[in-house]
């Protein structure tokens, strides 16, 4: 039997909603958009990433200052292996963005290795451990906090990004829980970032299955 089925938490749909943007879409994205840079050569990674690395530093930053904490109050030493693994990125990317780095494609192979293990043990151990010790409606509110930690530049630039490197099916799970995690006020400028991204036939089919889109765009 699968740990899921073992454990209700990891199959409660709200509480997965509640936490799947960040510890499920937006890692989606850092892998895709990773694996394109090395895979363009140094001309895709002159041009990109500077731009994957301030998403990526911005990432890190939420789940350090806002996540982490409350989670490491109610389940002390759940965190400590995943901000060690910050440092570590953090360090790599660093020497990658500021032209330090003597191997570029070496340094980006170090990375993605990094970056892909720092994920999947995230997704393994600390997305289960929100669910576990936090109702649906706690990870809601400190998700409805990320505003507070990001300029609107910021958020302009990461929008777009997010929704171009994840697929149909999950763009309709971060719109939808996007509508369900915000304050409405909200809602016409987010769903202006998230249309800046797509095409006209991408949006319409957006809107298609997220029909209230329609009224805020």
């Amino acid at each position: 039997m699968s740990e899921a089925a073992d454990n209700p938490v990891l199959v409660d749909p709200e509480k997965y909603a509640a936490v799947a943007d960040n510890f499920v879409y937006v890692h989606r994205a850092l892998r895709r958009d990773l694996a394109r840079i090395i895979g363009g050569g140094d001309e895709l990674f002159a041009s990109d990433f500077l731009r994957f690395a301030r998403i990526l530093e911005k990432h890190s930053e939420l789940e350090d200052t806002l996540f982490f904490p409350p989670l490491e109050e109610r389940a002390p030493g759940s965190t400590g292996a995943s901000v060690d693994q910050h440092r570590q990125i953090e360090a790599l990317v660093t020497t990658l963005s500021g032209g330090n780095s003597t191997d570029i494609q070496g340094d980006l192979a170090k990375l993605q290795e990094l970056l892909l293990t720092h994920l999947d043990d995230e997704e393994q151990q600390i997305m289960p451990a929100m669910m576990k010790h936090f109702e649906a409606a706690e990870i809601w509110a400190l998700d409805g906090r990320i505003m507070e930690f990001c300029s609107p530049e910021f958020m302009q630039e990461m929008m777009p990004w997010w929704f171009t490197h994840i697929d149909a099916a999950d763009r309709v799970c971060v719109a939808q829980n996007i509508l369900a995690g915000v304050p409405p006020e909200f809602l016409p400028v987010l769903s202006q970032w998230i249309a800046s991204g797509l095409d006209e036939t991408q949006w319409n089919e957006l809107v298609g299955q997220v029909p209230a889109l329609a009224a805020t765009a």
